[in-house]
């Protein structure tokens, strides 16, 4: 893993990741956010579980992502981390019967107060339907515009 960007008082979090098994990225990335004083120390397992149940992978335009959270008993603050995968990782398609997507971005929410969860994901999906947005994240050169990009979520 290899840290890019942390503005805390933005309330995000920008890393690459280089782990190619979904629980194990999951894990790590759980960490981060745990490290950093977004969630408590019960989130890594509980957004493992929820992502067993209710998954979050969607096969948007060149760049597929996933959003895997949980509730928000589990989180300390509100934010997230934007995971930028070295190796593409296989997630289940949201709403789907066990149809898959190979993800290379993965946001992961912690989201203090459930009634902003719908205001949030409806921002990252905005985001996320324009190419041009995901490939600027992926790439990760240009900081500037991934800041200003990151700052229209939360």
């Amino acid at each position: 893993m290899k840290k890019i960007l942390c503005d805390e008082k933005q309330k995000y979090l920008y890393c690459k990741f280089d782990e190619t098994d979904k629980e194990m990225l999951l894990k790590k990335m759980s960490d981060v956010l745990y490290e950093h004083g977004f969630v408590k120390d019960s989130y890594q397992a509980a957004v493992i579980e929820r992502e067993k149940n209710f998954p979050t992978g969607l096969p948007t335009a060149g760049i597929s992502v996933a959003i895997p959270h949980t509730d928000s008993d589990h989180v300390e603050k509100e934010g997230f981390l934007v995971g930028v995968l070295e190796h593409p990782v296989t997630f289940e398609i949201m709403a789907s019967n066990q149809e898959y997507v190979d993800v290379e971005l993965v946001f992961m929410l912690a989201i203090k107060e459930p009634q902003q969860q719908l205001v949030m994901l409806q921002r990252l999906i905005a985001l996320c339907q324009d190419e041009h947005n995901l490939h600027l994240l992926k790439q990760g050169k240009q900081m500037d515009e991934v800041e200003q990009l990151l700052e229209t979520i939360n």
